[in-house]
């Protein structure tokens, strides 16, 4: 597992999040696609198709399975890189009120994690966050920033200010 010191700064822990991201939602979708295909019916004892021909459904179910055993390591991998950076974002622990929501607000909390957990594009951040994408953009700045000024572990430490 990774850990905080496996990063020189915020934008190599977060671009590696982002490209976990975005793995584990490429593979979500071929293991959709796969489980597309096996095309689950209701029982049938009459013979398919004018040629009476049955595909094995079974054939389509061990290659998805043999699949998402083989993916299951990296999507692990993906997701505890995404809950490191999470914990950034929002504070480690179970309480989370914390990270850089807690030191710089919500809303820059809010950027980073669709831009680098989400994975997603500069016009979805600006919709999520209901921001400009011109702030958006400043938001995660200042939060690097902010978290390389003070360090991500510090930083995932941080607790807000009901916590004490």
């Amino acid at each position: 597992m990774t850990g905080y010191e496996d990063y020189s700064c915020a934008r190599d822990l977060f671009e590696a999040a982002r490209d976990a991201a975005r793995e584990a939602e490429r593979t979500r979708r071929v293991l959709s696609g796969m489980e597309g295909r096996e095309g689950v019916r209701a029982q049938s004892y009459e013979p398919h198709g004018r040629s009476g021909h049955r595909t094995d459904v079974m054939a389509a179910v061990d290659e998805r399975l043999d699949y998402e055993e083989r993916m299951r390591r990296r999507v692990n991998e993906d997701y505890a890189l995404i809950d490191l950076a999470c914990n950034v974002i929002y504070g480690s622990g179970d309480q989370r009120s914390g990270g850089i929501g807690a030191l710089l607000g919500s809303a820059y909390a809010d950027a980073l994690w669709w831009r680098y957990c989400a994975g997603t594009t500069w016009a979805n951040v600006a919709k999520g966050c209901r921001m400009s994408e011109r702030w958006c953009r400043r938001a995660v700045e200042t939060a690097m920033e902010t978290i390389d000024a003070f360090g991500m572990r510090r930083v995932a430490e941080v607790r807000g200010a009901a916590e004490g």
